[in-house]
């Protein structure tokens, strides 16, 4: 992480990048996009929202404008422009993030099936009422984004060909990277140890074990908060389909079974699998640098541990054979971390350019590994290592790979196990409790229902990943507000954004159609590949624009669609 490249195996000037990288602007992609549809006045969902639950739209007024005298709403039917339902909007107030005058509309009452949209008789534009992107209302509508985001992972599988169909649409590319990895860096001879398989990383086309194994540690997670409406769900279009494994967990073990080559007889894990440059935008089957192992960190290593004794267990009910490899090679890793204290990330600035994936300390790493080592075995001393570990009993509101700590503390929190601190539970309970109250009170107070502060590379991924938070908190203290908050989210990144753009490739209104994504730039189809979260504003909130060039705002990465199918398998449904 993070991508970048030109068009061509000719690079020009460097600058730095999140995580260390180096970055390149690519040439445009094939042919010229189209122009970006209009935004409504009326900022929604336009994916759906859930009977049951809170269904908020905001309404931006045109700049120079205070006020509307009749502050109605109403609820149309798509087909016809019938009224079904009305309320009344609340406002005016002045959005701090972007300086927008807005109202909120709250039609949390309408509960009835079927496609609408919401229209504002009070605002005119081009002389007829205001009013919104179509939305449908349903129990299940966040299933097509779930399994679309789904796609968008098995799109980023490395090492096999790839083919996405949807509809009259089709996206593909062949086998690629089959001569990773080198071990020059490890071994000082340049001899092949096999590497193939698991996920690109974003735009690029690296391989980053401890956000791969965040990436796929949020996945499990969601494996095992929501395995009923997981285990159904169904992804024709990985070659595993049909297979002895659930569809889902076919898609994650590419990555598991990755993250395994990255390990060595002692334990330790290598930090990546890239060249020593990013590639260039090109197809995957294109790219013929040689790519390389990178020296062994501990907090890759932790990561590993972690994410593979979580795997051990979800994995045994299908395949002991692999769930016991899996464990073998958690253990083996938890004895090199108890044995070597660092470096948390190898220093490789000086050979490589490709994401650094940089952080001073792996204690967080560290107490995830004791964590799931813990769960999945039930060993007191993997207990008291995490016990050991907590510290300051709290939850963070915003965590990603490089802060893998409450994966660690979700999974203690929610555990069936015997034996834990009750002082430390306390306290971890009511730190969770807490977080997620504020971010439930965060989306309520928001102009655009964002429950997060702050806008930084990737903080539509930190969106998405709060639902996790507020996922957990409902288990602890069953307050449906918790359940709104993560449809809140939701409603976010699929256009109740000051944009009225969904922010996910393929979903809903007006998406995004130029995503930081070598292979969306470079095959010879215009629309990007589908199921893929964008990085989102930053810096601040009116900073985003689709543009491929702009790697800040438009790239794409797992961690960010990993958070994203967490957050619609949240609110899916057993079938």
């Amino acid at each position: 992480m993070r991508s970048t490249g030109f068009a061509f195996l000719v690079f020009a000037v460097t600058t730095a990048g999140f995580g260390g990288c180096s970055v390149f602007a690519p040439s445009g992609s094939s042919g010229a996009a189209p122009p970006p549809l209009p935004a409504h006045a009326v900022h929604a969902n336009s994916v759906g929202y859930l009977t049951s639950r809170e269904k908020t739209v905001t309404i931006v007024l045109p700049a120079g404008m205070t006020s509307v005298a009749n502050t109605t709403a109403d609820v149309r039917v798509a087909a016809n422009d019938v009224v079904v339902w009305s309320c009344v909007v609340t406002g005016p107030t002045t959005d701090a993030d972007t300086g927008a005058t807005v109202y909120v509309g709250d039609f949390t009452g309408f509960d009835a099936a079927g496609d609408y949209y919401i229209s504002l008789p009070g605002l005119l534009e081009d002389g007829a009422p205001a009013r919104s992107a179509t939305f449908h209302v349903g129990p299940d509508v966040f299933r097509d984004p779930l399994t679309t985001a789904m796609l968008g992972m098995y799109g980023q599988r490395c090492g096999q060909a790839v083919s996405i169909q949807l509809g009259d649409q089709r996206w593909s590319h062949k086998a690629c990277h089959q001569n990773d990895a080198y071990l020059n860096f490890l071994t000082g001879e340049s001899t092949k140890k096999p590497s193939v398989g698991g996920w690109h990383d974003a735009g690029d086309y690296g391989k980053y074990v401890t956000n791969g194994a965040f990436s796929a540690g949020t996945m499990l997670a969601a494996w095992e908060h929501f395995q009923p409406t997981l285990t159904a769900l169904s992804i024709p279009a990985i070659p595993e389909h049909g297979g002895s494994l659930p569809d889902f967990l076919a898609e994650v073990k590419w990555e598991l079974d990755w993250l395994l080559t990255t390990q060595g007889d002692d334990g330790g894990v290598s930090h990546k699998v890239t060249a020593t440059d990013f590639e260039g935008f090109v197809m995957p089957e294109g790219d013929g640098q040689m790519r390389y192992y990178t020296p062994v960190g501990t907090a890759a290593t932790g990561d590993l541990v972690a994410v593979l004794a979580q795997a051990a267990r979800i994995y045994a009910a299908y395949d002991k054979n692999a769930a016991d490899g899996y464990l073998a090679a958690a253990r083996s890793g938890y004895a090199f971390l108890s044995a070597n204290a660092g470096p948390a990330v190898p220093d490789t600035s000086q050979t490589f350019k490709t994401g650094g994936y940089g952080q001073q300390s792996d204690a967080s790493n560290r107490l995830w590994a004791a964590a799931e080592l813990w769960e999945t075995t039930g060993e007191a001393p993997f207990l008291a290592d995490f016990e050991s570990r907590v510290g300051a009993p709290t939850v963070d509101a915003n965590f990603d790979w490089g802060n893998p700590r409450n994966l660690g503390l979700f999974t203690y929190l929610i555990s069936k196990r015997e034996g834990r601190d009750p002082t430390v539970l306390a306290a971890l309970t009511a730190s969770a409790t807490t977080v997620a109250d504020g971010l439930a009170a965060n989306a309520r107070a928001s102009a655009f229902g964002r429950d997060i502060t702050g806008y930084w590379w990737g903080s539509n991924g930190a969106v998405a990943r709060t639902a996790m938070n507020l996922w957990v908190a409902y288990q602890l203290n069953p307050d449906p507000k918790y359940l709104d908050g993560i449809a809140m989210q939701l409603d976010h990144l699929l256009g109740r954004n000051i944009y009225d753009r969904t922010q996910v490739t393929g979903l809903g209104y007006n998406p995004p159609l130029e995503p930081h994504h070598r292979p969306s730039a470079a095959d010879s189809y215009r629309p990007p590949w589908p199921g893929l979260l964008v990085g989102g504003s930053n810096p601040g909130a009116m900073a985003w624009h689709d543009d491929q060039n702009d790697y800040q705002v438009n790239e794409v990465a797992i961690n960010w669609v990993a958070a994203f199918v967490y957050a619609t398998a949240a609110l899916t449904p057993a079938p």
